[in-house]
């Protein structure tokens, strides 16, 4: 048998990973067996153990694969506000405008395309939202190594605008600031039916001023300024 190239291995072994997202988003993964992984991928299904070590193996490292090719946007922001500068609380304030702008513009899909092809990043998203949701255990440490460094950043802002928040007070804020675009990308559909069409780019700068506005309200900043949707002193 002759030896299988470094180039052919690695085409094979992404192609692998692709037909797995798509699958195992679609069908879960006791729904999806290695044979139609194989045959999406056009290889052998023997590669699937070759590779991997099995399904098992190849669901972990898939869920690897989608992680490292997740959302960057958080390394290209102005880094996080200092406490002890003069201008922290002015640097806090554009900081958390720029992540939750860019926040929003990752789950509207408005960064630059997607990484993996349409098809496989859509499928990639579904995972990442069930994983979210129902993590396994041994997809943990994936998970907290992705999002640390987002979370990292929010917290550094809300620490500067709101010193007087304890940890549990931390999280709570942040849920809750993240949560608004969380439920436009993962209830397009509602939110199609209540409003008559589902969010896109077009709306990436009104709905993010909007947000961003609404967190200051929530974190209880005299920044927010009037409360949206009241009416107007005269």
């Amino acid at each position: 048998m002759s030896p299988i190239s470094d180039d052919s291995a690695q085409d094979t072994r992404r192609r692998l990973l692709e037909a797995a997202i798509v699958l195992f988003a679609e069908k879960g993964f006791d729904g999806t067996g290695i044979r139609e992984i194989a045959a999406r991928a056009k290889a052998n299904s023997a590669m699937v153990q070759y590779h991997f070590g099995g399904k098992e193996g190849l669901y972990l490292e898939m869920m690897r694969f989608t992680f490292e090719h997740g959302p960057t946007w958080i390394h290209t922001l102005g880094p996080p506000p200092r406490p002890e500068a003069p201008d922290a609380r002015a640097q806090a304030l554009e900081r958390l405008k720029e992540y939750m702008f860019n926040f929003l513009a990752d789950l509207l899909g408005c960064q630059g395309g997607c990484q993996l092809g349409t098809e496989v990043d859509r499928a990639a998203n579904i995972l990442w939202n069930r994983e979210m949701q129902y993590p396994r255990e041994h997809i943990e440490p994936f998970i907290e190594q992705s999002i640390r460094p987002f979370s990292d950043y929010l917290n550094a802002c809300l620490r500067v605008l709101r010193p007087d928040l304890d940890a549990e007070g931390l999280i709570r804020m942040s849920i809750s600031i993240q949560a608004q675009a969380m439920w436009v990308h993962s209830h397009i559909g509602l939110t199609r039916i209540l409003r008559g069409a589902a969010y896109t780019e077009a709306d990436l700068e009104s709905l993010a001023a909007h947000f961003y506005q609404f967190a200051l309200g929530g974190l209880g900043l005299p920044e927010a300024g009037p409360r949206q949707g009241a009416p107007t002193c005269r």
